[in-house]
């Protein structure tokens, strides 16, 4: 017979999973979901180890001799900073019994449910604008920029329906690249600029980088199995990007002749109007809420002024002084507004990892330019590392005082 204390451990343990699931859902990194729902177990006085990969979260409850183990099957993560806080928010209010964990499983399905915070048209223009701004940095032209543009918005419209079949979802980079591929090099036919600087453009946001940079933190956190995982995931999204690319270009190859033209980059103003467009598309892509734009764009600028100060001291190391200025500035914000720091951290890292230059180095392995391919796949890890220690060492630095 069921005792109320028993009732109310079985609740507790119920929402913990549920937690653990919704969490994992939006993005957060093994290390930091490990250390989240072994605090709220610790909270609700629960006993518990935790286990999470990529695909899979394991939990134990309970005495050694009386041990109760959970495996869950975890769905793909999606980038949703406004659910993540409302779910952080969620678990801190049962954590502080202000809602018991019946009411909060309720609640955390209802999040799951809702709708997200910016729908289609405002969020699929953002994927012009991040693409567009984003050419900017490549060094392209205003040809570029546009071309881009109207790949990128064409893509965020694809997206929405990629998103309502699972076939279609697993194939949306690689068909998504072809396309990308495609448009770009028959333009180009017609218009004189770089159809290769407009397609890395327009493919920006589908490349991983920020997987690989997680990825990278996972295994210098000696989350091994995880940052494996997560690792290998990032290496064959790029690859299908490569061969979509590929694709792309020899059906355009067929149909028209192909024009490669070096870009002539904007005035170096631009830069700064580009980092703030690309900041705000890629906050609304990641589902922000409005009020944290401020300290976005706040980290954005300080980290790219830091990455620029560094570069120019230790080269493609110098990513590491601008992740360090993001980890601050998200520490701060994590402190002293009780809010997860990824809100603020995420948008401003996507700017900096080296998913790009990760697309390159496989690209040039593809087409038998070993040493270059070699060489820049080398340089990805060396800045991907450098990011992942400006923000270990950010958060030795000013630790957050919180699990996200």
């Amino acid at each position: 017979m069921s005792t109320p204390e028993k009732v109310a451990e079985n609740a507790a343990i119920s929402f913990v999973l549920a937690l653990g699931n919704a969490l994992h859902r939006y993005g957060t990194p093994a290390h930091r979901l490990e250390e989240a729902l072994k605090e709220c177990c610790r909270r609700l006085e629960l006993d518990a180890e935790v286990f999470t990969t990529p695909t899979t979260i394991i939990m134990s409850f309970g005495e050694p001799h009386e041990l109760r183990t959970r495996m869950m099957r975890v769905d793909s993560t999606e980038l949703d900073m406004d659910k993540l806080a409302r779910v952080d928010a969620l678990a801190d209010r049962v954590a502080a019994q202000a809602v018991s964990p019946a009411d909060g499983v309720v609640q955390l399905e209802e999040i799951l449910a809702a709708r997200r915070r910016y729908r289609a048209r405002v969020s699929t223009p953002m994927h012009a604008v991040t693409a567009g701004a984003l050419a900017v940095f490549f060094g392209g032209g205003l040809p570029e920029v546009a071309v881009a543009a109207v790949i990128g918005l064409a893509l965020g419209t694809f997206a929405i329906f990629a998103q309502r079949s699972t076939d279609q979802a697993r194939v949306f980079e690689l068909a998504g690249a072809a396309f990308a591929s495609l448009t770009a090099n028959v333009v180009s036919a017609y218009v004189d600029y770089s159809p290769s600087l407009a397609t890395v453009a327009a493919l920006i946001v589908l490349l991983p980088g920020m997987s690989l940079t997680i990825a990278m933190t996972e295994l210098a956190t000696r989350n091994l199995i995880a940052g494996t995982a997560r690792l290998m995931s990032a290496v064959i999204v790029l690859l299908e990007l490569v061969v979509g690319v590929a694709l792309g270009e020899r059906a355009a190859a067929t149909l028209v002749d192909i024009h490669q033209i070096a870009p002539v980059a904007l005035p170096a103003w631009s830069q700064w109007a580009a980092l703030g467009a690309s900041l705000i598309g890629v906050a609304v892509l990641v589902q922000t809420q409005p009020r944290a734009f401020v300290w976005i764009l706040l980290t954005g600028v300080l980290g790219y002024i830091a990455a620029r100060i560094g570069t120019g001291w230790l080269g493609q190391l110098g990513a590491m002084f601008g992740a360090f200025a993001v980890g601050i500035v998200g520490n701060v914000y994590a402190r002293y507004l009780q809010r997860p720091a990824q809100i603020v951290t995420v948008p401003a890292v996507l700017l900096l990892v080296p998913g790009a230059m990760g697309f390159r180095g496989i690209r040039s392995l593809l087409t038998g330019e070993t040493l270059t391919g070699v060489g820049t796949v080398f340089e990805m890890f060396i800045v991907a590392t450098a990011i992942v220690a400006g923000l270990l060492i950010a958060n030795a630095a000013l630790q957050p005082r919180r699990s996200l």
